[in-house]
């Protein structure tokens, strides 16, 4: 892909996503710019998640098979769409300083890689696997923020809510999420680069792992309040 055919609609689904947040601001001018960045994060990680689940199981091909093989447009579709969201996540990020160093580490390699994929042509299969991989938990994450923002953590729900994430979370990045990297390390047909940003986001899950399971210890097996 040359990189006219790759800037245009990266860029104009970057002004898109930026445009919803500040659509966003514009009808919930009462709740905080962090408040509408986070449904837009929702909005993202539901619709990307069963997008990615419709390419893999539906419309395949299978992700375990294919690897390396050549982007299809829905492939291609669903890169531009996630990167877009991305670039808008990572600025707002960096611009109001809301998240720490593994969390802008994660943005920057998950862009790169979605860069470099676009470019190449190549390896789609097994970008969208990654993808659902690591959103499909994350609505569940943002809805754990909003249950404190309105002082309903402590509900039932909101237990129930924790340990949706912790169990999605930990279980799709390192069961399947395991055996997704070892394949990409293992095939002959992705390119370096694509093995390196696997290696890499696989190597941060791990990180957030440890923080979750030290998290999920306070939440459910301690008598102290968790905030």
């Amino acid at each position: 892909m040359s990189f006219t055919a790759l800037a245009i609609p990266c860029v104009s689904m970057f002004f898109i996503w930026t445009s919803f947040y500040f659509l966003l601001c514009t009808i919930n001018p009462h709740r905080s710019y962090e408040w509408n960045c986070r449904l837009l994060t929702i909005f993202h990680g539901s619709l990307t998640s069963l997008l990615c689940y419709w390419s893999a199981f539906i419309t395949g091909p299978w992700p375990l098979v294919a690897m390396g093989d050549v982007n299809s447009p829905f492939h291609t579709f669903i890169a531009t769409f996630t990167l877009g969201y991305f670039m808008f996540d990572f600025l707002w990020c960096f611009y109001m300083g809301t998240e720490g160093i593994d969390m802008l580490l994660h943005h920057m390699v998950s862009v790169c890689s979605l860069v470099f994929i676009l470019f190449d042509g190549n390896s789609g299969p097994e970008l969208v696997a990654v993808i659902l991989g690591t959103e499909i938990s994350n609505p569940f994450l943002q809805i754990r923020w909003f249950m404190r923002e309105t002082g309903q953590y402590q509900t039932l729900v909101a237990k129930l809510n924790d340990a949706i994430f912790m169990s999605m979370f930990i279980g799709w990045r390192l069961g399947p999420g395991s055996l997704l990297c070892y394949q990409a390390l293992s095939s002959p047909k992705p390119k370096l680069f694509v093995k390196l940003g696997g290696a890499g986001l696989y190597l941060i899950s791990w990180v957030w792992v440890f923080y979750i399971l030290r998290f999920a210890r306070k939440r459910f097996f301690r008598k102290s309040k968790v905030t």
